[in-house]
């Protein structure tokens, strides 16, 4: 039986939903190893099913690197009529001049109702610049909260008079996403205008400086990131954590390891090795975690401790996060789909609804962003929460902070 052929299998399995449908087939080329990627774009060569074709690409969006394969079986969707909608999941990895014939495919005939519409959806994601230019084209508002990110500094005053108008958030909210050094100097113009200072507090940060400091509000540059098999990388994921965790005040369970960076691995300064913690539990009695690293071990803030499970359940196994680079280090604007957000380390967070950053107990600051966990298929079965995850770290004090948002 050929790739093609099992996937063909289980994509018409009646007795498996969508989402079980598309982890079997993540599993199966992930069985593969390392010549999964090449299978998968040889079955996305020959079909002409556009589930399979979606399921297919799925994979490839959870797996690193693979460009050259990435980009051939990009250009196929492209021919492929319906089926050029799941080469939305490969933008990020495709070269400009691929993505500016997507472009000029669109702008031939816009539609968003199109399948091609969902690669533009992507393109102003990740490379809002090459989208830009031709935003008075795309025939729909769609597609423009995504070219807000590093949007000029026209744009950016008259959001602001907009605002001064209308009292409308919602412009605030846009002009913060801009993310510029402008943009983020017009938020900071506005403290005493806002209607409260909650409001204000949690503009600045959106917008990329932490409030009442000229500190950025992430450590860049921005990696999106991927769960690999153990030893891939020297961030780890999940496993057991050597040292103390918090405990649920209700049930007594440990805190799960969920990621611990390796710092001298990243080219952010960091003077610690961050490490992130949620619980597996059901009992929901907490929307953060906060914990502080020492010599002698750590310490859970607002949360008993003790010693941590032997396997971690909000990750599938022991695994590794394999970086690679934000094609958008401004930062994405439009808000992130819990579930289709993947994970990040670095840059400026892509929340599905703003929110104010979490506070050091230690310092008393706001704390800069620095990862987002997502709650999405792995290419080793789901993760094991709910929504996602978005962890801070202030370096001063060595605390980390988990928030959930759904």
């Amino acid at each position: 039986m050929t790739p093609t052929e099992r996937v063909e299998e289980i994509a018409a399995d009646p007795s498996l939903s969508v989402a079980d449908r598309a982890q079997h087939i993540i599993e199966y080329f992930s069985a593969h190893g390392a010549q999964g990627p090449d299978r998968a774009v040889s079955c996305l060569l020959e079909t002409t099913d556009e589930a399979v074709a979606e399921y297919v690409a799925e994979y490839l969006e959870l797996v690193p690197a693979a460009r050259e394969a990435k980009t051939r079986a990009a250009e196929r969707l492209r021919e492929a009529g319906q089926l050029v909608r799941s080469a939305a999941r490969l933008v990020p990895w495709l070269p400009e001049s691929l993505i500016d014939a997507f472009v000029g495919d669109y702008l031939s005939s816009p539609n968003p109702a199109s399948p091609l519409s969902s690669v533009i959806y992507s393109i102003g994601i990740h490379h809002p610049d090459r989208l830009r230019p031709h935003a008075d084209r795309l025939g729909t508002p769609l597609h423009q909260s995504s070219l807000l990110s590093g949007a000029p500094d026209e744009l950016a005053d008259s959001l602001l008079d907009d605002w001064r108008q209308t009292r409308d958030q919602n412009d605030l909210i846009a002009l913060a996403l801009i993310r510029t050094p402008h943009a983020a100097n017009l938020i900071a113009s506005v403290r005493d205008e806002v209607d409260t200072p909650e409001e204000w507090e949690c503009l600045m940060p959106l917008a990329g400086r932490l409030p009442d400091t000229p500190t950025a509000a992430g450590f860049p540059p921005a990696f999106m990131g991927f769960v690999t098999d153990r030893g891939e990388s020297p961030h780890v994921m999940g496993g057991r954590y050597e040292h103390d965790v918090p405990l649920c005040v209700r049930c007594d369970a440990p805190a799960d390891r969920l990621l611990t960076l390796s710092a001298n691995d990243l080219p952010q300064t960091l003077s610690s090795d961050p490490s992130f913690f949620w619980f597996s539990c059901d009992c929901d009695e907490v929307d953060i975690l906060i914990v502080q690293f020492t010599e002698n071990g750590t310490r859970a803030y607002f949360q008993p401790q003790g010693p941590a499970a032997e396997t971690s359940r909000v990750v599938p196994g022991e695994r590794s996060m394999t970086l690679e680079p934000h094609p958008n280090q401004t930062g994405v604007s439009r808000p992130a789909i819990t579930g289709r957000s993947r994970h990040q380390v670095g840059g400026l967070p892509r929340w599905p609804a703003p929110e104010t950053h979490a506070i050091c107990p230690g310092c008393g600051n706001f704390m800069p962003f620095l990862v987002a966990l997502d709650s999405g298929p792995t290419p080793f079965g789901p993760m094991g929460f709910d929504g996602s995850l978005f962890g801070f770290w202030c370096d001063h004090c060595s605390v980390s902070a988990t928030r959930t948002q759904s």
